[in-house]
């Protein structure tokens, strides 16, 4: 697997060495641009030299011609110059979106410090920047090479003054170099408050029911006015910065080309060049200008890209690091046969924590195994859910079920969908309509949806109260929903998955108690006609526990219990004690 660049210069030069296909062939074109802009002037005085001056006619057609020729290179030079470098520009920008996007959905969970408005600014407005690279680099070579072709003929019509020249431009271009750092810094805090901003408004926009319920809007406005100023603030002070750094470059280079004016200027009255020359030089020196100024802006354009760049970066590394924790592992087959046996010698369902392992998981041809989920300091549980059977877990404490979640979720994204499945409580729908929020097939009002599945959820009952049925349309976020019709979407699109495992966390918390009985019925009775599909629910609720063929009760401290719901509401322990407080309603 390819590494993740750990800062924005390691970003960046792995862009530029994958998009080398565009970006030579873009330097290219665009060098020759310049150089033929740079060669223009030069014309125009050999023009006047060998065609004006002698009033030669059949030297003047010439000269049209070869002019022609020259503009004719040119002009074809930007535009293929121009092509090339926008396309490296987007093809790579669509990459780095698709890169954080991939790793941001992929991930068990964002790191703590980074909320999806910031992902979504990132994933924008970073790629976008730092992708502007390309363009910048495609023209700052040109740009190089056009000064050096105006360096060359100064050399060769006058060296004096092309010596001026080859040393006044790199001095100043160092002096409008040294600033940039301090404008990639303001780029990076401006690009981190834009990314706020969003963070802020993805968060208001997600809990708009509850502030309206509430009345919150002054308060939601206020919250989001102070981390909008917070950007526009850093927006003027990089754009002031930026504006500095254009200007310091413009006053550089024009006293580059005044210096060099007045020594041609000098070299013309001691009679050392002729007119020709004199048009040429002066026509070379206006020439500069461009390539200078445009070198000036592209320092401060990169310092941008070079702050996008290590946004970009660091978020990388940090879902990296997140990712790095140990959750879950995978079980050898001849680790979970001798591990079952062994189990079967212990009387109790709990262990001591063997070493800090992770959660290691199997599935096997007729179960799915978990072993050495931590539940407590020195505990681990281990469990077995068969094929074709239910298997229900109650925890007292919410770190044990975080902990298990945060494992099978790590273990299915090495799988494929029709696998293994984890569903979260949180549930989230997108805009469209119920029926591409079942199939996740957008654009179709045909794609069927198995009755069976449409039972179990729930969702049948929906159908009867909305309009258009299947084909009824979901606002964002499933706004026009409750929550109870969301979370019955939501499970019938698990269960429309058909995975060989699927793992559901607490699907019905907001169903009144006769539609959860009638839910949990229908996805056992689902679940269950399949003999090659196992079902783990994460869960309290007496129906589904009722339902469940085992149940594994975690308490806060003492023994771990496994067995059927009637069973464990029956024991006479502590532990069963403990049992019956968390599951009743």
């Amino acid at each position: 697997m390819p590494k993740t660049p750990s800062s924005g210069s390691m970003l960046l030069r792995r862009a530029a060495r994958r998009r080398l296909a565009l970006l030579v062939p873009g330097a290219i074109t665009l060098s020759l641009w310049q150089v033929c802009e740079a060669l223009v002037p030069v014309a125009i005085g050999i023009v006047v030299d060998v065609a004006i001056i002698p009033r030669s006619l059949p030297m003047l057609a010439v000269s049209i011609i070869g002019i022609g020729l020259l503009f004719t290179v040119l002009s074809l030079g930007y535009r293929f110059g121009s092509r090339f470098c926008n396309s490296a520009r987007e093809h790579e920008a669509h990459a780095l979106r698709v890169e954080i996007t991939h790793a941001a959905l992929t991930s068990a969970s964002l790191p703590p410090d980074r909320a999806s408005g910031e992902v979504l600014s990132i994933a924008s407005a970073d790629a976008d920047t730092a992708a502007q690279s390309f363009a910048q680099a495609g023209r700052g070579i040109a740009s190089v090479l056009g000064m050096v072709t105006a360096a060359v003929f100064l050399l060769v019509a006058d060296p004096v003054t092309g010596l001026v020249v080859l040393i006044a431009v790199p001095f100043g271009l160092l002096i409008v170099a040294l600033p940039s750092r301090s404008v990639s810094a303001k780029a990076a805090t401006q690009l981190e408050a834009v990314a706020g901003a969003g963070r802020s408004a993805s968060d208001l926009m997600h809990g708009l029911r509850v502030i309206k319920a509430m009345g919150g809007e002054p308060w939601a406005v206020r919250r989001y006015e102070k981390t909008s100023d917070e950007a526009a603030t850093a927006g003027i002070a990089t754009g002031e910065r930026t504006g500095r750094l254009a200007g310091l470059g413009a006053l550089v280079m024009s006293m580059v080309l005044a210096v060099v004016l007045v020594v041609a200027s000098l070299r013309l009255v001691e009679g050392q060049m002729s007119v020709g020359a004199l048009i040429g030089i002066l026509g070379m020196t206006a020439f500069l200008t461009e390539p200078m100024r445009a070198l000036a802006d592209i320092v401060g354009l990169f310092a941008q890209s070079h702050g996008a760049a290590g946004r970009i970066a660091r978020l990388l590394t940090d879902i990296d690091s997140s990712e790095a924790v140990p959750s879950a592992t995978a079980l050898t087959s001849t680790d979970a046969a001798a591990e079952t046996e062994s189990d079967e010698t212990e009387s109790d369902n709990s262990a001591p924590h063997r070493g800090g392992r992770p959660t290691r998981i199997h599935i096997g041809d007729t179960a799915v195994d978990v072993r050495d989920w931590a539940v407590g300091e020195h505990r681990s549980v281990d469990f077995t859910t068969d094929f074709g059977s239910l298997t229900c877990i109650v925890t007292e404490r919410a770190e044990p079920t975080t902990a298990l979640l945060a494992a099978l979720a790590s273990h299915a994204r090495g799988t494929s969908p029709d696998q293994m499945i984890v569903s979260p409580h949180t549930v989230d729908l997108f805009e469209g309509t119920i029926r591409s929020n079942i199939t996740m097939v957008v654009g179709t009002t045909d794609h069927p949806v198995p009755a069976e599945v449409l039972l179990a959820s729930g969702v049948d009952e929906l159908l009867g109260l909305v309009d258009g049925g299947l084909d009824h349309r979901i606002q964002e976020l499933g706004g026009n929903l409750s929550g109870g019709q969301r979370q019955r979407v939501a499970l019938a699109r698990a269960l429309n998955a058909d995975p060989s495992i699927l793992v559901l966390h607490e699907p019905t918390t907001a169903v009144d108690a006769v539609t959860e009985a009638r839910i949990s019925s229908g996805v056992s009775d689902l679940r269950r006609a399949s003999r090659s599909a196992a079902t783990v629910i994460v869960t309290s609720s007496p129906a589904f526990l009722a339902a469940a063929d085992t149940v594994v009760f975690v308490p806060a401290n003492g023994q771990v219990l496994i067995g059927g719901h009637a069973e464990l509401l029956a024991a006479e322990s502590a532990a069963a004690e403990s049992y019956r407080q968390a599951v009743t309603r």
